[in-house]
Order: structure tokens, then sequence, then C-alpha cells
């Protein structure tokens, strides 16, 4: 897969390994102190996770100019020691609440990517099962029909299942909102194998993907709202990491798997620099969110309900255009 081959390329660079494998530790020390509410532990996640982000922030002014590539490695130490002694001066206020306004603007950041590329990662793995059904010519039109009427069937029903379950609260009328984009696609689908006898058979596919995927933004918003404590249910913790850094991971792959693209087209920024953007925004609002100060109920909700708008927007407009290119690349064979 692209993106697999984009987190090897990111990999082969030390400064990358160093920051993603010293964010990983803070974030296993953010899990651990949901659970043991160790005051200590909150200050060094404070220290060490400030350091961290001006590390991170140092090298993102420096990639503006250099490539990181031609930077000695004894660099890197400098410069985090350095970072480590201005988080320790500074960890009262870098992520102090006088900072709400920068973490929304970066969370809002945030939302955007992870919205979009959500829904990349459920275009992308729905084509991928459909290209490998169309591969055999003999039995293709069978097994892409097999696909489209088992995976809408399975739609079918867990929306079913869920507006049951949910029946007249809010999650019931957001799915709702999500099926009748679906419907609107299927019927898009439906006239264009009418007027070009082409079916995308992974529409289907797709809107199960995506069902799921809107369902854990519900799930995460409600979980964290109902059943976690003021400072973080350590199960919910964990899903949640699990979960988005699988995410995370998937937009540091694809991002840099489009290097050359990224490079040709933002003459002023390498891919470095937007790497390692994504990457301190990610460690702000991480940190700040999970392992500094609550986040009030109603803007938790306010939240998940615009990544769910976003996200929608994207299965749109998107959809739409990925429906035309992918039987368009298809038709060339």
């Amino acid at each position: 897969m692209g993106f697999i081959s984009g987190l090897k390329g990111l990999f082969k660079k030390p400064i990358f390994v160093f920051i993603i494998s010293l964010f990983t530790v803070t974030w296993i020390l953010i899990i651990i102190n949901s659970y043991l509410l160790s005051p200590s532990i909150h200050l060094f996640i404070l220290m060490f996770g400030g350091g961290l982000l001006i590390f991170n922030l140092i090298f993102l002014f420096i990639s503006l100019f250099k490539k990181l590539d031609k930077i000695n490695k004894w660099f890197y130490i400098i410069i985090y020691i350095v970072a480590i002694a201005l988080g320790i001066f500074f960890s009262a206020s870098i992520f102090s609440t006088t900072f709400i306004l920068f973490f929304l603007i970066l969370l809002n950041i945030k939302l955007f990517f992870t919205a979009f590329f959500a829904f990349k990662l459920c275009m992308d793995s729905s084509t991928k099962v459909d290209d490998y059904l169309y591969k055999s010519k003999s039995s293709r039109k069978v097994t892409r029909v097999i696909e489209f009427l088992v995976f809408g069937f399975l739609v079918l029903w867990f929306f079913r299942a869920t507006a049951i379950f949910f029946s007249s609260t809010v999650v019931d009328n957001i799915l709702q909102t999500l099926f009748w984009l679906n419907v609107v696609l299927l019927i898009f689908v439906l006239l264009r194998l009418i007027i070009t006898k082409k079916l995308s058979a992974y529409i289907t596919l797709f809107f199960l993907f995506t069902f799921f995927y809107a369902f854990y933004i519900l799930f995460d918003l409600l979980y964290g709202i109902f059943f976690s404590t003021a400072s973080g249910d350590p199960i919910h913790v964990i899903v949640s990491f699990v979960i988005d850094a699988a995410l995370f991971a998937y937009i540091l792959g694809t991002v840099y798997e489009r290097t050359e693209f990224i490079q040709d087209k933002l003459k002023l920024f390498r891919v470095d620099t937007i790497a390692l953007f994504l990457i301190t925004m990610k460690i702000y609002v991480q940190i700040t969110r999970i392992g500094v100060f609550t986040v009030d109920p109603y803007v938790q909700f306010v939240q998940a309900i615009l990544l769910f708008i976003i996200f929608v927007f994207f299965n749109l407009i998107f959809g739409m255009y990925s429906i035309l290119a992918h039987k368009s690349k298809k038709s060339k064979r």
C-alpha cells in the first residue's frame, strides 16, 4: 500500500525516528497517568512534552531553509537538551489554559486533516478490494456484483440495528444523515450504471467503512462524556489512542508517499516541513487535551459534530469524483 512505502521513507530519516519515539513515550506516560493520577508524572509529562514541542518547532523552522538530511546527528542532541531545559523552565505556561485559543485553532486544523484522511482511507481500502476482484476477467462480473450486494446488505443491517438501538436520539439523527448521504451516492452510482454500463461495485464497502468510522466518532464522544473520569478512563484512552495513532500513521505515510508531488506543487515547503508541522500539531493537541485540562462536554460535542460534518462533506464531494476517477482508470486496462 502507498502509505506503507511513505512510512518507510519517513522512518529512514533519524530525526523522525527520534521524534516519533519520544512522542510514543510521552503518550504511554499519559495513558499510565490516566490510571495512576500521579502529580509527579503529570508534571513530568508537561516538562517532557513541552521540550519535545519546542524541539519540533525549532526543526520546523530549520526545515524551511535547510534539508534535515544535511544536519549532523549531534546537533539533534544539543537542540534537544536545550529544548528540554526550555520545556522545564516554561512547563507551567506552554500547555496552560491561557493557550486555549491556540489549542482550538490547532484542534480544528487536526479535525480537517483527520476527516479528509479518514475519508481517503475508507475510499482507498474499498477500491483496493474492488481492484483485486476486477483482476480475473472470467469472474469479475460475478464477484463484483456479489461484492456490491453483500456489503450493501451489511450496510443496511448495521444502519437498521443502530436505528433501533438508538431510536429517537441524537445518535440516530446523525447516522440517518450519513444514511441519506449514502442514498445520494448510490443513486449517482446507479444512474452512471444505466448510462455507461459500468458498476462502481466498491461503493457499498465504502459505505460500510464510513459507517464504522462515523460510529467510532460517536462512541468516542459519548464514552468520553458519560463514562470517563475527569482525567480520562484508561480503557477509553487506550482505545482512542490505537485508532487515532493508526489514522495518524496513515496521514503521515500518505503525505510522505507523495513527496515529489508535494514538492512540485508547494515550492516553499518541503515534505519534511509538512510532516513536522503535522507531528507538532498532534503533540500539542493531544498533550493539552488529555494530559492537562479537561475539555468541556459541550466543546467535545461540537468537535465531534464538526468532524462528522467535514467527513460527510468529503464523502459527498470527493465521493462522486472518486467514483468517476476510479472507473476511468479501469477503463484503460
